[in-house]
């Protein structure tokens, strides 16, 4: 192991790390896994399987001709894209908010503890049920998305499947994009905002809903973004504005 390998011995016995390691050498194909290890869950993930997807590809290339909120975040190889989710890791937790912990990590792979239920299985689970606490769960998910952004933080890419619950409180995990290394802050906490209300508008299961999320963002999000998310909304507004004149029947449901 090189000297950029970062072990948390209270999480691994000498037997866990022997199995962790025998799992990353015979796994090599696989971007990510789940593993049990000294009898707890973890998710190993690898960053030199995988290369670039062409549409990512395209999109680092014509990012410098795009407004500052479409542009992708910097390319790096596996070892700066593990440095980047480890930083943001902890600065999310040195904010107060649950991520996973910490397992192992070299310069193509992450090891990070389980977090149980993502809230995407959350929202699933509840809305036959209980219509109402699942859409009080997407109020949550906005307020908690606002607070971190008061943190002086940004996720980059927040979606339910990047969110879990601990404690009642909203936990956030993925964190693979730096949009905030290529624009201002505001603006890519506003495209945080976007890319999270793209999510909750169409979940919503009460006509109210979409309200009172963006009431808790607000209440919660630092004033300098409400701008932001200003100018970023009305780009796609008027991006989109050809398409009403497409007759329904002709735009798939999605459209």
């Amino acid at each position: 192991m090189t000297e950029e390998t970062e072990i948390r011995t209270d999480m691994l016995s000498d037997d866990g790390l022997a199995t962790l390691l025998r799992l990353i050498v015979a796994q090599v194909s696989l971007r990510v896994s789940r593993a049990s290890v000294d009898g707890r869950l973890v998710w190993i993930k690898r960053y030199d399987v995988e290369g670039k997807p062409l549409a990512k590809r395209l999109h680092s290339l014509i990012s410098p001709l795009l407004p500052a909120f479409l542009r992708s975040s910097p390319t790096t190889g596996p070892a700066e894209a593990i440095a980047r989710e480890m930083r943001k890791l902890a600065g999310f937790r040195a904010a107060g908010f649950a991520v996973p912990d910490l397992v192992f990590s070299n310069q193509s792979v992450l090891v990070l503890s389980d977090v149980g239920e993502v809230v995407q299985k959350t929202l699933v689970d509840s809305l036959p049920a209980n219509p109402s606490r699942h859409d009080d769960l997407l109020v949550d998910l906005a307020k908690a998305l606002g607070e971190a952004h008061r943190a002086g933080l940004c996720h980059g890419r927040p979606h339910p499947r990047d969110m879990f619950l601990r404690d009642g409180r909203v936990g956030f995990l993925d964190f693979e994009e730096e949009p905030e290394a290529v624009m201002p802050l505001a603006m890519a906490q506003a495209r945080d905002a976007w890319l999270l209300f793209l999510q909750i508008s169409p979940r919503a299961a009460l006509p109210e809903t979409q309200a009172r999320a963006l009431a808790a963002y607000r209440a919660a999000a630092p004033l300098e973004v409400i701008p932001a998310l200003r100018t970023l909304t009305t780009f796609f507004a008027r991006a989109m504005a050809p398409l009403r004149l497409v007759p329904n029947g002709l735009i798939g449901k999605d459209g």
